[in-house]
């Protein structure tokens, strides 16, 4: 079961992304894109603590005694997204998708293999390292494209691609920071909770200093159909992960969950869906596709 959500959070993402960049088209600004989603997604959950019952200013105060620095992930969240929607039409949907990909395969590997912010330890051996490299290979093969290799701008392709894989970085650490909170909560939909509610904090912030929030554009993303289901998207996913990483470890969970939106990804790509450019699926991604997979088997199953 387990499993199986995990591949359902991986879909979710790949469906999030785009239209997360749809949404910042739509208001003119990727940063007042991040801030709606999450002002939406915290008042989703929101409705969902009232509905059980919850204390929420006991709740955050918890936060703030009990879970430092575990309930920073919601600021590693809002960067995280922010610098998907910035990045997807600067590096293109190729480079986009590599790079903050590897930046989550090597990080959950390197803090599944130490054992670091109290994730359960699983170290490295020569099987495992083989399947990390197939791993790589697989990311590469299946989203990499020589023709889109080439560029005009060498160095700024080059610091894009950095902040993407740091990116990436980020994504995998606010799972494990929520799912820590949660266990000092005990409540990984509080922790989740509080996760939007401080990256909220932080997109106000950024987007009262950038100046780039007027009362019509709030109001047009708040009241947006595709606000709210990007933030809602987005809820259940970081509730997801937030629930799933203790249990699988933050390896295993980011490779399947990785498997889900490649896959995905790649149809919304072939068929053209979410007003992403349509472009068919080639033998070389399918083939990346397998060679992931058996990575993940090689690592988690046999490894």
């Amino acid at each position: 079961m387990s499993y199986l959500l995990t591949l359902f959070a991986g879909l979710l993402l790949a469906a999030q992304s785009p239209l997360s960049v749809n949404l910042g088209r739509k208001l003119g600004s990727p940063v007042l894109a991040s801030l709606i989603t999450y002002i939406l997604g915290t008042i989703e959950f929101v409705i969902l603590l009232l509905f059980m019952h919850v204390d929420i200013p006991q709740l955050i105060t918890n936060a703030f005694t009990k879970g430092f620095p575990w309930s920073t992930g919601g600021l590693l969240g809002a960067i995280y997204i922010t610098s998907i929607i910035v990045l997807f039409p600067k590096l293109g949907p190729i480079k986009a998708v590599i790079y903050p990909t590897l930046g989550q395969i090597l990080s959950g590997i390197l803090i599944d293999s130490f054992g670091l912010f109290k994730m359960p330890t699983s170290p490295m051996n020569l099987i495992k390292f083989f399947g990390l490299l197939l791993l790589v290979a697989g990311v590469i093969f299946s989203a990499y494209s020589p023709k889109q290799a080439q560029s005009n701008h060498p160095v700024q392709d080059r610091l894009y691609s950095a902040w993407a894989f740091i990116a990436g970085i980020l994504s995998t650490l606010q799972s494990i920071f929520n799912a820590n909170l949660g266990a000092k909560l005990g409540s990984p939909i509080g922790a989740t909770f509080i996760a939007f509610l401080f990256g909220t904090v932080l997109l106000i912030l950024v987007v009262l200093i950038m100046r780039q929030v007027t009362p019509k554009t709030l109001l047009m993303g708040v009241t947006s159909p595709l606000g709210w289901t990007t933030a809602t998207l987005g809820a259940i996913f970081v509730l997801s992960m937030t629930i799933l990483t203790p249990l699988l470890g933050p390896g295993l969970t980011v490779s399947i969950t990785l498997i889900a939106t490649m896959i995905v990804s790649a149809a919304i790509e072939h068929l053209g869906l979410l007003q992403v450019m349509k472009n068919r699926i080639s033998r070389q991604k399918v083939i990346g596709i397998i060679i992931f997979i058996v990575g993940i088997i090689l690592i988690k199953v046999i490894g």
